[in-house]
């Protein structure tokens, strides 16, 4: 993956996570019930998009580190 397709990649997370961790995006989700591993929904949702944005993250911070030239000696 490019280092200009991770930030977008990045940006369209960010924008996303934001619309869906508010109001509006959050009322369809903003229930107890069904309990999942013994957490409240809205709980686990939330918990899926931090997980999610570490995986985006570990994805940019390849992608740059990949597109980095590579130093020898000192």
């Amino acid at each position: 993956m490019s280092v200009r397709s991770a930030h977008r990649l990045f940006i369209v997370y960010l924008l996303a996570m934001a619309f869906f961790l508010t109001w509006p995006g959050i009322v369809p989700f903003n229930r107890v019930r069904p309990f999942l591993l013994g957490l409240p929904f809205n709980v686990v949702w939330v918990a899926a998009w931090v997980a999610a944005g570490f995986v985006v993250l570990i994805t940019l911070d390849r992608a740059i580190t990949r597109a980095e030239p590579v130093e020898h000696g000192r």
